[in-house]
Formats: structure tokens, C-alpha cells, sequence
């Protein structure tokens, strides 16, 4: 194993190991951090988001938070680690039809195998700031294989 890969990836390896993947583009999603155990990834609200109610798609809500919390667990772990979601669990608190929304993660417990994060979803929208879902998950960590 190499220096490079027992440690964890930079805020800006992790941007770009991140925005080469087509889901990041298709919903066209920002990490604003990942560093010391902590995530923070954002989106503009616009019409491509919104259900035929009007309102995000809680499925994007979901989205940003799992991918907040993957990229807190990510900022602590050597940078060829695998890890997935295993379990989440989101309630959902407003609606929301505009502004931006970002998602703040932090780790709440991390094990050999297994990570438990929180995550808070924030409607940005002019000068207010409202949390508009919490997601609790447990994530399932593979150590990477010696030699």
C-alpha cells in the first residue's frame, strides 16, 4: 500500500473522484466539504427536481443527505477503502419548492466494520435557513486488503 492510499483523499480528490462520476453531473451536485469527519454537499433547487406537486422529490433530499454522509465517512478513511449504506432512515420535516438545498453530515459512532452517521438537510433560501429532513444511516466498511 502506498503512502497516498493509507491516508485519506484530499477535499479536492474527493471533488474530483467525485464529479467524474455521472450521477454527481446528472443531478449536478456540489461537496462543499469533506474533511475531519465532516460532509457538506449542496444543489440548487430547480424545475428538474421537483415532483408534480411542486415540491422537491424526497428521493433528491435523500440523495444529498447519503452523499453528505459518505463523503464525512470518506474524509476519515485511506483513500481505497470501500464503503456502502447498509441502512437510512429520513424524516422528512417541509416542503420545499425553491432555493438551495445543503446537506451537513457528521460521523456518530465508526467501528472497524461499520460507521453510524446523522445528517441534517437545509432549505438555503434567501436569508433564511430552515432544516427540512434529518437521516440517521449506518454504513458497512470493507478494509482494504493487505499486500
Amino acid at each position: 500500500m502506498t503512502h497516498s492510499e493509507e491516508r485519506p483523499p484530499t477535499l479536492e480528490e474527493v471533488r474530483q473522484s467525485a464529479y467524474n462520476s455521472g450521477y454527481f453531473r446528472l443531478l449536478d451536485l456540489h461537496i462543499d466539504n469533506a474533511q475531519d469527519g465532516n460532509g457538506a454537499v449542496s444543489i440548487q433547487v430547480d424545475a428538474r427536481l421537483l415532483h408534480p406537486q411542486q415540491i422537491v422529490h424526497g428521493g433528491v433530499i435523500f440523495t444529498l443527505a447519503d452523499t453528505a454522509m459518505s463523503m464525512a465517512l470518506m474524509s476519515v478513511l485511506p483513500t481505497r477503502t470501500r464503503f456502502s449504506t447498509i441502512e437510512a432512515k429520513i424524516n422528512y420535516l417541509l416542503p420545499v419548492r425553491t432555493g438551495e438545498l445543503v446537506a451537513e453530515a457528521v460521523i456518530v459512532h465508526r467501528g472497524r466494520t461499520t460507521a453510524v452517521l446523522e445528517a441534517t438537510v437545509y432549505n438555503n433560501n434567501g436569508e433564511e435557513r430552515k432544516a427540512i429532513a434529518r437521516v440517521l444511516g449506518t454504513f458497512n466498511i470493507q478494509q482494504p486488503k493487505q499486500g
